[in-house]
């Protein structure tokens, strides 16, 4: 049996509960002050935008922007009725599966409106998440969350916004090439670029390491006359050939088997009959439905022509990086099957 408790020892306990019990009542009391104000997610957000231009633009220097539609494509990239249509695309997502912790500096949960601003800021200016966070008043890790979950829904709600034309657009599609280069059914261009990134010891192999020894991944297009991709494929390492990156894509394989660049056969004053076809660079193999540039000077007309063609695909990717510059800085090894989503939301 325990001897009793003199009265000394009774004082000190009592204190010693005294101060458990201080301590209980304040961490109480903090997780009190740090509570989330709640928000109906399916309400639009109308204030995000002057909360953050006037933080932002240096054309703020009154209430009113100067040229508000400007200042919200300079940020953003698109127009804000183009935003707002993104917003309703990934809105079920972005409110049924929100990641943990998408909270600002004030406790208040983050409206889709302003978590789709910050993933396009991300993307369009390819600013640190720290820069792009500290923009919005939230951490770098909401801004990673952010992006990618967005990249995530726009890869599944978008993805109707990048498919093969139908007859009616194809010739819409010829009458533009004609007009630009006057090459005749034609019905794309076809290039590639490179997306540079870092990896893992264990995984860099020389198969990834490209021509200016870089570690990257390609990025192949098929491009109509007014810069618009119709046929994206990633995730090749950079290192390989740009005759094996087109057999391993789908659209080689979808026009092989005839399934694609099938429709109309176009008859030339001299008899002669083109079917449809796509031009590429000197890359690129000469196939029944892709032409690239001729060898010999009795060429060369033809060759300008086609390279006025095959110029579409080199400007849609270079505005495609100018404009969403993410793509111009060295990635930690991207998701080949995220990378298009950036593509589909121009």
């Amino acid at each position: 049996m325990a001897p009793p408790k003199t009265p000394n020892k009774i004082k000190k306990d009592s204190k010693k509960f005294q101060k458990i019990k201080k301590k209980k009542k304040k961490i109480k009391n903090k997780n009190k002050i740090i509570k989330t104000v709640p928000v109906d997610n399916n309400a639009i957000d109308s204030e995000w935008w002057d909360i953050f231009w006037k933080k932002n633009s240096p054309n703020a220097v009154s209430d009113v922007p100067l040229d508000e539609e400007e200042d919200f494509k300079h940020f953003f990239r698109v127009s804000k009725k183009t935003f707002e249509y993104i917003c309703s695309l990934v809105r079920a997502d972005l409110i049924s599966r929100p990641p943990s912790g998408l909270i600002n500096i004030e406790g208040r949960l983050l409206s889709v409106e302003k978590q789709v601003a910050i993933a396009l800021r991300r993307l369009a200016s390819g600013e640190s998440q720290v820069s792009v966070g500290a923009s919005f008043g939230v951490g770098q890790s909401t801004v990673s969350q952010v992006t990618w979950r967005f990249i995530e829904a726009m890869e599944e709600r978008a993805r109707h916004h990048l498919k093969w034309p139908d007859s009616n657009q194809i010739e819409r599609i010829k009458s533009g090439f004609k007009s630009l280069s006057g090459l005749p059914n034609c019905c794309g261009a076809i290039d590639a670029t490179h997306i540079v990134m870092t990896l893992p010891a264990v995984q860099t192999s020389d198969d990834w390491c490209d021509q200016e020894n870089n570690y990257s991944m390609f990025v192949q297009g098929v491009v109509d006359s007014e810069l618009r991709f119709l046929d994206i494929v990633t995730g090749w390492p950079g290192g390989m050939p740009i005759s094996r990156l087109l057999k391993f894509s789908g659209f080689y394989k979808l026009c092989e088997s005839g399934a694609r660049l099938n429709g109309n056969v176009r008859m030339l004053s001299d008899g002669v009959e083109i079917r449809e076809y796509i031009v590429g660079g000197a890359s690129y193999p000469l196939l029944p439905w892709l032409v690239n540039p001729f060898e010999g000077d009795e060429f060369s007309e033809f060759n300008r022509s086609l390279e006025t063609a095959r110029s579409a695909a080199v400007k849609a990717f270079s505005q495609l990086k100018g404009g969403w510059r993410i793509l111009n800085k060295v990635m930690w090894r991207p998701d080949k099957r995220k990378l298009p989503s950036i593509i589909l939301h121009k």
